[in-house]
């Protein structure tokens, strides 16, 4: 569960919602009257149907009580967001704890389980469900997801084939309600088309392409400042991330090697891929491109990136489609507005493809203490929560004064996988009809700023990051443009609870050196030796096994 930072605030795709929460004693009956036999029946058959009786809703959060943008009088565990809740279900939600970080909640957490005090409902990793199912100290949601999940909500999870909702299932029960990763957060590339326009290339395709680019824009005095002062490609010192800043995923997937996933390699074996002989190949290929000048020598002790854009000399940033939301780009807009950025799905391979691959598309998951008499009041909070982009009576709460969408009593976001490119064709359709009546609340705040931006380019560099961002980055994202390398596993092995860390640092110390000239890039194949004895082998093999079972 993450806490509000500028990327979530700043991405969340409108379609929120969902789950920390709380508890009493795992055998505790419920303080709550009993309900009649025809009173249960309508709240069992009605995804929205309001309680007769007043039900309590005990959870624990994390949540920090600054900035949270709330009216006085207003708090993170009695505002109105929890009023509405209240009245529409006769359901009141209260903290039974609340802790300030995420690392604060997860000791608070961590302390309830071990005690079996656990709150009525929280969010869990998917160790901790697993753990609370094998102990069993969490309800069968199955039922109560059939017959009480919004429509709506069970179409998100549909969006995602079977990968979300069977992460949570554990011998054929569903344990848990998962927040989902939207898909399309992985790295583009970014390119400043005025350079590009300056030193007469076309926009690259394959990386022979990008590399010519790359270098133009070194010794082509690209800036007019008639130094050659400019960089070509950069990265972070672990060189690929998903969903992250800058680094060099496009580039390993035009050959075909990614960094850190369980794929199945050619032979159709459960496989790390770092150590496939593709990884090498991309590493040889990194190598050569930093002994000749076209990566920054400084990039691997470079403190801060955005350093380069700020001062100009960067021309090509490979970033997801929200890049525009956080430096370097906006850094270089605010130091030369005539700054041009337009994101591209390059580098391909040789088949004219884009390659990327997929993030672990369950997060978190919300639990319900099994003995807990009301778990249908948590199917209907989360209903309330995910539909209140949609619902009249709640989508304008708090209108104009910028309070999270985290204020609500669960934290979990859950969007449909196309989400972003989805999102993206209402918004076009709208600007090119000139017509925002038939967007969400969100898509109209995300549409003034397109009209703001147009009337006045580039004078409130918010408005020209959500334009640049939702009408450029998130077209790139359609799911014609790219090919997924689909991995098999993202949990947790028991052999990794030991010896990833070690493995990590290995993995990434080593690639950092190949890629630097420090190492030959033949210390590949022993760090791929060393790898399997320090517990990857074991590890590969507790992965099949998990895998088996799916």
């Amino acid at each position: 569960m993450k806490f509000k930072t500028t990327a979530a605030m700043l991405m969340s795709l409108t379609i929120l919602m969902a789950a920390c929460t709380t508890g009493n004693k795992e055998a505790a009956p419920s303080t709550e009257p009993s309900q009649t036999n025809e009173t249960q029946e309508a709240a069992t058959n009605d995804p929205y149907g309001k309680f007769s009786q007043p039900i309590t809703l005990t959870i624990g959060k994390g949540i920090s009580t600054k900035d949270t943008n709330l009216p006085n009088g207003d708090t993170v565990d009695n505002n109105e967001y929890f009023r509405f809740v209240e009245k529409k279900l006769n359901v009141k939600v209260k903290f039974a704890f609340q802790t300030e970080t995420d690392e604060a909640y997860q000791q608070k957490l961590s302390v309830a389980i071990a005690s079996r005090d656990i709150p009525d409902a929280f969010i869990v990793n998917e160790k901790q469900l697993k753990q609370l199912a094998e102990a069993d100290l969490i309800a069968d949601l199955t039922d109560v997801y059939q017959k009480l999940g919004d429509p709506r909500l069970k179409k998100t999870y549909d969006s995602f084939g079977d990968r979300v909702l069977k992460r949570a299932t554990i011998n054929g029960k569903l344990m848990g309600l998962p927040s989902t990763n939207m898909g399309g957060q992985h790295s583009l590339t970014w390119i400043r088309q005025d350079w590009l326009e300056k030193v007469g290339m076309e926009v690259p395709k394959t990386l022979d392409d990008l590399i010519a680019v790359a270098k133009a824009f070194i010794e082509n005095d690209p800036d007019g400042n008639g130094q050659k002062d400019t960089v070509g490609l950069t990265s972070i010192p672990d060189l690929s991330a998903y969903e992250g800043k800058n680094n060099f995923s496009p580039i390993f997937g035009s050959l075909h090697a990614y960094k850190g996933q369980w794929m199945r390699d050619k032979s159709g074996n459960v496989s790390y891929s770092s150590i496939l002989p593709e990884m090498k190949t991309a590493l040889a290929k990194l190598h050569d491109l930093y002994a000749a000048g076209i990566i920054d020598k400084q990039f691997a002790i470079r403190k801060d990136i955005n350093e380069l854009g700020a001062a100009g000399k960067l021309g090509i940033v490979l970033e997801p489609w929200w890049s525009p939301y956080g430096s370097p780009i906006p850094d270089s807009v605010k130091n030369d507005p005539k700054a041009e950025w337009k994101a591209y799905s390059v580098p391909v391979d040789e088949d004219g493809k884009f390659n990327t691959f997929d993030k672990d598309p369950a997060g978190a998951y919300l639990v319900v203490r099994k003995g807990y008499e009301h778990p249908d009041a948590v199917m209907k909070v989360l209903n309330v929560q995910f539909n209140s982009s949609y619902d009249p009576e709640s989508k304008d709460i708090y209108k104009g004064l910028n309070v999270g969408w985290w204020i609500w009593p669960f934290a979990l976001l859950i969007g449909d996988e196309p989400a972003v490119y989805n999102t993206y064709l209402n918004l076009k359709s709208a600007w090119d009809a000139k017509d925002p009546s038939k967007l969400n609340s969100q898509e109209k705040i995300w549409y003034e700023s397109f009209v703001k931006n147009d009337e006045n380019p580039k004078k409130d560099l918010v408005a020209w990051a959500e334009t640049l961002a939702r009408l450029e980055g998130s077209k790139e994202v359609n799911p014609a443009n790219y090919v997924i390398a689909r991995n098999v596993f993202f949990g947790q092995t028991k052999t990794m609870d030991q010896k990833w860390a070690i493995l990590q640092k290995l993995e990434n110390e080593t690639f950092l050196k190949i890629v630097m000239g420090e190492e030959p890039v033949d210390k590949f194949d022993s760090f791929v030796a060393e790898w399997k004895r320090l517990g990857g082998d074991q590890i590969t093999k507790e992965v099949e096994e998990e895998v088996k079972k799916k």
